[in-house]
């Protein structure tokens, strides 16, 4: 998704999981997410490639992304939301990794700037504690609809582009509407997931 942009997704984070669970209010969660909290969203439409997904409204504790070659920023960058949800926060509250970690790239070549870095925030946490990083923070989005393609195995940088453009090729070849102006990469899987990994790429529906 735009030269050098989306990395090694999957190296970044640590959870185990098994399947899906029912949560209180009767969602079930989609067997990606196995035992990880994810954001609730409908399914709108499935077309043969990809799909339409309708998400409920969000919060997101964000940092800023450097983008790089190597992928020093993007440890870093992990590094800071990883602090965060570890106790380095304004309640010193340890929270639960939660999935996707998700990777906002602006299309601007070269180089990409604004790039940025998210973690779900957990939706029991209503009023989430502050970060006390000054490179990190608190974000809340509306009820978004998203244009998604998933794949499997381990992604690299050139596989999230590779699956952006098609995505961006299907969308328009079919007329649909979507912002163009950026895109967006979502990882569900730790290092030690050897089968079923899942990995995404997004566009929002206009």
């Amino acid at each position: 998704m735009g030269a050098r942009s989306l990395l090694v997704l999957s190296l970044l984070c640590v959870w185990g999981a098994v399947r899906a669970e029912d949560t209180s209010d009767g969602y079930k969660a989609p067997e990606f997410c196995r035992k990880s909290e994810c954001p609730k969203y409908q399914l709108v439409k499935k077309y043969d490639t990809f799909e339409l997904r309708a998400y409920e409204a969000t919060k997101w504790i964000t940092t800023p992304l450097e983008v790089d070659v190597f992928g020093i920023g993007i440890y870093k960058s992990f590094r800071r939301l990883s602090d965060y949800i570890n106790g380095e926060n304004s309640e010193g509250l340890t929270i639960k990794m939660t999935v996707p970690v998700r990777i906002y790239i602006p299309f601007i070549t070269p180089p990409a700037k604004n790039a940025t870095m998210s973690l779900f925030v957990p939706s029991a946490l209503e009023n989430p504690p502050l970060p006390k990083s000054t490179d990190v923070h608190l974000e809340s989005f509306p009820p978004i609809s998203v244009y998604v393609k998933s794949f499997g195995g381990y992604a690299m940088n050139s596989d999230y582009e590779k699956k952006a453009k098609i995505l961006s090729k299907e969308l328009t070849d079919l007329a649909l509407q979507f912002d163009n102006t950026f895109g967006t990469a979502a990882a569900y899987n730790d290092p030690l997931t050897f089968f079923k990994r899942h990995n995404e790429v997004w566009f929002t529906a206009q």
